[in-house]
């Protein structure tokens, strides 16, 4: 007789507004410089910057009803030509990396991209130092566009 795994009931679904504090609970793990910037919370299910991106898209990974992961897609303007989303703040909670939840979130949001949006590519930041975020977003097919240097002026 061969054991059988547990299986996890694994769902992901969009963000509402009363998952705000699931969303900020998960925001506080994050280890980018700029995760201190404030956000406005009506910017998470509103108009982000009209001119590039209409729509911040949350998306949510529950395991057994608990919210363990997140990432969020930015929406360009439906009438753009050739449009380009972005993925961003994609963050697992520590008790939970290393099971390939960041995997099934950016996979679902690449599917949704492409089946529901339409858009032409994804973009994305990731931190020179986020060695494992790297490595996954090269085996998803994300190639460098080119690297940027971060400054800042303590005043």
């Amino acid at each position: 007789m061969t054991e059988k795994s547990p299986t996890t009931a694994l769902v992901i679904r969009i963000a509402t507004p009363e998952d705000i504090v699931h969303i900020d609970h998960l925001d506080s793990f994050s280890a980018s410089p700029t995760r201190d910037i404030h956000r406005d919370m009506h910017k998470y299910f509103g108009s982000v910057d009209p001119s590039t991106h209409e729509l911040t898209i949350i998306f949510l990974v529950e395991v057994e009803n608990e919210v363990v992961a997140k990432a969020e897609l930015m929406i360009p303007p439906h009438d753009a030509a050739h449009a380009v989303g972005y993925v961003k703040r994609v963050i697992v909670h520590p008790d939970h990396r290393g099971k390939g939840y960041a995997r099934t979130v950016i996979e679902h949001i690449i599917a949704y991209a492409q089946e529901e949006q339409k858009l032409h590519a994804i973009d994305l930041h990731v931190w020179d130092q986020n060695s494992s975020a790297i490595r996954l977003y090269e085996n998803l097919g994300f190639e460098l566009q080119h690297r940027e240097l971060y400054y800042r002026l303590s005043l």
